[in-house]
């Protein structure tokens, strides 16, 4: 078994009897004996922690108030559906309230949801018919 030595350029390992380093091509005429290497040390934890930025507005329209988050379902397509199918509750469905929707389906053989449906017409023409997430049905 042969001796290993480590190259005083590079400290790659190079064996008894090899003139130059394969690593670096330095002479390694003067060879040291290898030494340990340490251990790296252990490095202690440091979270990375990142600013808040919030989340963009999902669709913002400027005829409606500038910078304000407005719903992307199309109030055009709520109210058709408000109007011709809203007392079963399709409308509801469709904006993604569907525990309402399901309550008009369960309600609608006693004519209350056809009443509510027919007052929330004006509300979803008027544009304050808002959607699962809070925002407006602003868009035609």
């Amino acid at each position: 078994m042969s001796a290993k030595y480590f190259c005083a350029n590079c400290g790659s390992i190079v064996e008894q009897g090899i003139k130059f380093c394969a690593n670096c091509g330095t002479s390694v005429s003067e060879k040291q004996p290898p030494q340990q290497q340490a251990a790296p040390a252990a490095q202690a934890y440091v979270p990375v922690v990142q600013p808040y930025t919030p989340a963009p507005p999902v669709n913002v329209n400027v005829g409606y108030a500038p910078g304000i988050a407005v719903s992307p379902h199309n109030r055009t397509v709520a109210l058709i559906l408000c109007i011709f199918l809203g007392y079963i509750g399709i409308h509801k469905f469709y904006v993604g309230k569907v525990g309402d929707g399901i309550v008009y389906l369960l309600f609608c053989w006693t004519g209350i949801p056809a009443f509510v449906a027919f007052i929330e017409i004006f509300i979803i023409a008027n544009g304050t018919f808002r959607d699962d997430k809070g925002l407006a049905l602003v868009n035609w």
